[in-house]
This record gives structure tokens, C-alpha cells and sequence, in this order.
């Protein structure tokens, strides 16, 4: 139970410091400035994502799997890997600030700090695959702590900028690298190990990552296209009132039963498994009755947070039905994860994506905003049903074991 509380709590610190960092960077810069931090961090957003995909979450599936004494090696052949990705980064990110383009001239800004940020985040995730989710809550927790340090030293005696904001982000991370580095054994090693042994699973799950990514904006970009712009923020407003704080509780639970899940896979351990997965159900039914909960408190949640788009109200209704179903979903994904099947994971988010696709542009053409909010629960339905059927006929996936 300890466990699982300081998993959720490290996840609401690494997500909630995401959130931090662009509000404030809202409420200090000028109006041009934060449009160019937008931009750049976008940028820095979806080269962190695709690390994650291409090593921390392979390290949750496969590191639990793979012989107690080779796990220390190969979490530092991860953590290597992620260091090269971050020079991968930085040089993106120093060819799109030199590019001309104005606004991607403060991605030159994040550029030094890309190597050691995605080695952070991998930091975490090695953590987080070894199930010790009281080093990673402190590694994430310096993080934050360093960059609001750093931005309170801003505040006192200097001035706001895109720079300054990306140096206290920077800086946070090199203090979290360098906790990581005192309390846990890991250390640099050949990355090639790594890439060795995870490929089978990094592919699928960058694919995954990418198409979930897309699949956000491509339901946005279609409700942008045919609905006046106020019908579109009446949307994305309730869908960050009811929809997001669900998607932390929901990745934090994610993060934390895959490794178990993970280790039941590879011993055979079917019971366990469905223990697993029967506790993560439960949880996951407590997030769906919460979000079920704006539904009767929707004038008053609305009115509080977002009182500009009161009269969006009627959505509260099918984005709540949609997050309570998608909270259902999180254990069959995690299942899947767990049994290291790359290819069946993707083709369940190629599957969702169609039906988002689909559903919410059938509702839209029947029903405008109202429509879509409802096509987009329809979807999610359809999901479930597709997932729990794939998860029943799972089978785990024998990877050979690479010698170092």
C-alpha cells in the first residue's frame, strides 16, 4: 500500500511539474514570449515522450522480467541510452533554433539541458521498474524543489524570460541526475545492451506513443475545423476539468502495475496476475465514480474554474461517461505491457484511434459539439470491449536473454 501511494504521489509530482512550469511561464512572459516557450516546449514535450517510449516505458515491461543480477547493467546501459537521446535532442533542438524560423529561436535556450533532462526522466522510470517508487518520488521531488528554488532566485534579482524559465527546468534536472547518482547503484554502461534487448518493444511502443499523441489532435484539429473557435475551448475547458486530473491518477496506476504484471508474465505466475489486475480494476473504478461525481457538481465546478464556459455545461455529462470507461481500460493495458506484446498494443491504439476518429466526426455531423463529446464516449466503449478481449487471449512473450 506504501508503495502504491508514493508511486501515485511521484506521478502527480512529475505531471503536476510539467503543468507548473508552463503556468507560470503564462503569468511572467509577455504574450509573444510565452507563444515562442509554447512552441519550444512542445518540442522539448515530444522528444521527452519519445524517449519514454524508446526507454522508460520498455524498462517497466522488460526489467522486472530479466534475471535479478543482470538488472543493475542493464539499467545503466537505459540510462546511457538516454543520454544519447538527449544529445539527439539537444542537436534538434540547436538546428531548430539556428533554423531562422522566430519561433523556434528559444529552442536554443533548451538545448544544454536536453542530455541531462531525458537522463532524469529515465532516472525515473529505472526506478520506477525496480518498484522503488520512494527514490523515485525524491528524484522527481528535487527536481521540482531545484527549479522553483531557481525561479525564486529569478524573481528576487532577475528577469523573466524564456531563458531563464528553460535554465531553472535545466538545472532542476542536473539536481535530480546528481541525487539519482548517490542513491542508486546504477551507473553508465553500454547502450547498445539496452537497444539490444528492448528493441522488440521499443519500436511498438514509440508507434503507440506517437498515434496516441496524434489521435488528440487530430479529435481537436476536426472540432477546430467545423466549430466556431468559442465551441471548440468550451470542449478542451471541461475535458481539462473532468478528463485530466483522471489521466494522472490513470498513468500513475499504469506505471505502477506493469512491473508486477511484468514479473507475474515471465514466471508463469497467472494468479498473481489476475490479483494484479483485479486491484487495479478496483482503483480504477474509484477514479471512473469521482469523474462520474462532476456530473451532479458540473454548475459549480464550471463556475469555479472555468466560469467563461458555464453554458458547456451538457458536456460534462458524456466527457465523465468517457473518463469513468477509460479508467477501465488502464489494467488490460497494463496486462498487455506486462506480457510484452509491442504489436498487440499498437493494434489496440490503431483501433482506438480509428474509432475516435469515426465516432467523433459521426457525432459532430449529427450533433456539433454535443455530438462529438458523445461519439467520443462511444468510442472509448468500443475500446474496452476490444481490449478485454484482446487481454484474454494473451500468451507471454519469451525474449532470449542477451549474455553481457
Amino acid at each position: 500500500m506504501r508503495r502504491s501511494v508514493l508511486g501515485v504521489a511521484d506521478q502527480v509530482v512529475s505531471s503536476g511539474s510539467n503543468y507548473l512550469t508552463a503556468f507560470l511561464a503564462s503569468l511572467v512572459l509577455a504574450p509573444v514570449d510565452f507563444g515562442a516557450f509554447v512552441l519550444a516546449y512542445a518540442v522539448v514535450t515530444v522528444l521527452l515522450a519519445g524517449t519514454r517510449a524508446l526507454v522508460g516505458e520498455p524498462l517497466l515491461a522488460h526489467l522486472p522480467s530479466t534475471d535479478p543480477s543482470r538488472r543493475g547493467a542493464l539499467g545503466a546501459s537505459a540510462l546511457s541510452t538516454s543520454l544519447v537521446l538527449g544529445l539527439v535532442g539537444a542537436l534538434i533542438c540547436l538546428v531548430g533554433g539556428l533554423s531562422g524560423w522566430s519561433l523556434l529561436a528559444a529552442l536554443l535556450v533548451f538545448a544544454p539541458w536536453m542530455p541531462l533532462a531525458l537522463a532524469a526522466d529515465a532516472a525515473r522510470y529505472v526506478l520506477l521498474a525496480r518498484r522503488d517508487t520512494a527514490r523515485a518520488l525524491v528524484v522527481d521531488t528535487v527536481w521540482v524543489v531545484v527549479q522553483l528554488a531557481v525561479l525564486a532566485g529569478v524573481l528576487g534579482w532577475g528577469t523573466w524570460s524564456v531563458g531563464a524559465l528553460a535554465a531553472a527546468w535545466g538545472i532542476g534536472a542536473v539536481a535530480a541526475v546528481a541525487v539519482f547518482v548517490g542513491i542508486a547503484p546504477e551507473r553508465l554502461a553500454d547502450p547498445r545492451v539496452w537497444w539490444a534487448e528492448s528493441r522488440y518493444l521499443s519500436g511498438w511502443f514509440t508507434a503507440t506513443s506517437v498515434l496516441g499523441q496524434v489521435q488528440i489532435y487530430l479529435v481537436l484539429l476536426l472540432a477546430g475545423a467545423v466549430l466556431a473557435a468559442v465551441d471548440t475551448a468550451g470542449l478542451r475547458a471541461v475535458q481539462l476539468l473532468v478528463f485530466q486530473p483522471a489521466i494522472t491518477l490513470m498513468a500513475a496506476l499504469l506505471v505502477l502495475v506493469v512491473p508486477p504484471m511484468a514479473s507475474c508474465a515471465a514466471t508463469g505466475d497467472l494468479a498473481g496476475l489476475r490479483r494484479a489486475r483485479g486491484t487495479a480494476l478496483k482503483a480504477m473504478a474509484v477514479i471512473g465514480v469521482l469523474a462520474l461525481l462532476a456530473i451532479p457538481l458540473r454548475d459549480v465546478l464550471l463556475s469555479t474554474f472555468f466560469p467563461r464556459y458555464t453554458a458547456y455545461a451538457v458536456l460534462v455529462a458524456p466527457i465523465a461517461i468517457q473518463t469513468a470507461i477509460g479508467a477501465l481500460t488502464v489494467p488490460f493495458q497494463a496486462q498487455i505491457r506486462g506480457f510484452r506484446q509491442g504489436r498487440a498494443l499498437f493494434g489496440q491504439q490503431l483501433l482506438q484511434a480509428g474509432a475516435l476518429l469515426l465516432c467523433a466526426g459521426v457525432g459532430l455531423a449529427v450533433g456539433g459539439v454535443v455530438g462529438l463529446a458523445w461519439g467520443l464516449t462511444v468510442a472509448t466503449a468500443v475500446a474496452l470491449a476490444a481490449i478485454v478481449a484482446r487481454a484474454a487471449r494473451l500468451q507471454p512473450a519469451v525474449r532470449p536473454v542477451v549474455a553481457t
